[in-house]
């Protein structure tokens, strides 16, 4: 049983905390297909209901009351993950990523919003019999690991001046983590080891809207860091243990559950934007987005009950559970043209710095700086009803280094991911 708790603790550090780490540092954009279409460039330019998640003080554009509804089907496979001297890959996984806003003007100078969608998330089911760990953890295999997180974001915005708007908005997030582990490869023990936990956090957003003069405008938000202090089960499953690994355990039965815990922190972000209307039919935007990922150092979880031994205390080290995470950036480039009354074509192109320390790299998502090629339509239906389309192809650079141990060598190779977006718009 010592073997089975000791293999524990290094799947717990090596997997439990970098999946959650990785999770983080994967930040999510895709809150609207017109959003997507121009490279999340729309902090300064035209407004949509879906202003709520990146720059809210556009929503004092927005006449009356207005509805949308998005949602982004985002696929990815991981080729040839590269942990020590194992090799893995993941199955392919689709991931919809819905979104919902509703504005509303209540006067000249007053409106409110009230956005639901998805900034973080991650899912990964890895093939075969799972990812295998390193020579340290033969008999241990991580086979899925799935986090994502709601925001529900009520929101306010003033026009202060017929050229400058400024909005609040309170974020209260949700986060749910699950995590299915295998013991036993090497036949001694077979069991399955899942954590299933949650939390919610509150912070909140600010944002400006600029009008300097008809071609040109300004805009930018700055996001609070959230504080999650993730809670839940750990339940271990055995299945045909031997008696030798377990003994007076010779059928196959549930033994052993109960609470773990471990802080995480998703990082605050400062956008800013520029658009530029050089004429009836052009419109071109700028995003700069940096988000401050190097407040994320390390993170540690705890089990108040341990299989079998039923006593207290940490599982991993802080060692194991280093991140040193630096803080990254992203840049997008948008343009749209407005090719009659009722249809706007557009396209973009992003470049996303990722945040993952070289010398401390993990088994999570393994993925390293993004390029992002963004394309797209608009669609005035009548009756008040606006459709748009968008199409991204992301492509993923790889990377190599070491993990926090500083000699075992991880190798990410190169991949493709797609995303597919569809939003309504509807203005009563």
């Amino acid at each position: 049983m010592k073997k089975l708790t000791k293999i524990a603790t290094l799947v717990l550090s090596v997997c439990f905390a970098g999946q959650l780490a990785f999770a983080a540092g994967f930040g999510l954009y895709e809150f609207s297909a017109r959003g997507n279409a121009m490279g999340g460039a729309v902090l300064a330019g035209e407004a949509e209901p879906a202003s709520l998640a990146l720059n809210p003080a556009l929503i004092t554009q927005l006449p009356g009351k207005q509805v949308q509804l998005s949602t982004t089907l985002v696929t990815a496979k991981i080729n040839d993950v590269e942990y020590g001297n194992a090799k893995t890959n993941t199955d392919r996984e689709w991931w919809p990523l819905p979104a919902l806003y509703y504005t509303q003007q209540l006067g000249e100078k007053w409106w409110l919003g009230l956005g639901a969608f998805t900034r973080f998330g991650l899912s990964n089911t890895y093939s075969d019999k799972g990812w295998m760990l390193p020579s340290a953890a033969i008999g241990a295999s991580l086979n899925h690991v799935g986090v994502v997180t709601y925001t529900i974001q009520p929101t306010v915005a003033y026009q202060a001046t017929d050229r400058l708007s400024v909005a609040a908005g309170l974020e209260v997030q949700y986060l749910n983590f699950t995590e299915k582990v295998r013991f036993g490869n090497t036949g001694e023990i077979d069991a399955d080891l899942n954590l299933d936990g949650d939390s919610v956090s509150a912070s909140g957003i600010i944002a400006f809207f600029y009008n300097a003069n008809e071609k040109v405008n300004f805009g930018g938000s700055f996001r609070m860091r959230n504080d999650h202090s993730v809670r839940g089960r750990n339940k271990y499953d055995y299945i045909n243990p031997s008696p030798s690994a377990i003994p007076g355990l010779g059928t196959p039965q549930f033994i052993d559950s109960g609470d773990f815990w471990g802080d995480i922190t998703f990082p605050a972000q400062l956008a800013l934007g520029a658009s530029w209307k050089p004429t009836d039919k052009w419109l071109f935007e700028f995003n700069w987005t940096n988000i401050f990922w190097s407040c994320f150092r390390s993170i540690d979880i705890y089990f108040d009950h341990r299989p079998i031994y039923g006593n207290k205390g940490m599982m991993g080290s802080s060692q194991g559970n280093m991140k040193e995470y630096q803080d990254a950036y992203r840049i997008g480039v948008g343009a749209e043209y407005t090719l009659s009354d009722r249809t706007k074509l557009r396209g973009s192109f992003i470049f996303d710095k990722s945040p993952l320390n070289e010398r401390f790299l993990d088994v999570m998502l393994p993925a390293d700086d993004r390029y992002i090629v963004g394309l797209g339509a608009g669609f005035d239906l009548g009756k008040n009803v606006l459709l748009d389309l968008s199409y991204n192809i992301l492509f993923v650079q790889g990377l190599d280094g070491v993990a926090a141990d500083q000699t075992t060598p991880v190798d990410y190779k190169s991949s493709i991911s797609h995303l597919m977006g569809i939003s309504v718009r509807y203005t009563f």
